[in-house]
């Protein structure tokens, strides 16, 4: 998979919104880099600038998934 920062940093505007957003939710902004087949590398690279964000999923692919 390609890495979406390649993408994203022409774009920094869509990450700061989302950190904007998340801030007047009253949460901490936490990022960490992640690499793998995310939907968010394939539309970053199809002309739709996604960034990755942690909605709170545990188990990640395992029958325990929530």
């Amino acid at each position: 998979y390609r890495n979406m920062r390649e993408v994203l940093d022409h774009y920094p505007h869509v990450v700061e919104y989302a950190r904007d957003a998340i801030r007047r939710a009253g949460i901490d902004v936490h990022e960490r880099p992640i690499r793998g087949g995310t939907d968010g590398s394939k539309l970053s690279f199809m002309g739709l600038p996604t960034p990755n964000i942690f909605a709170g999923e545990h188990n990640f692919h395992s029958r325990l998934e929530w």
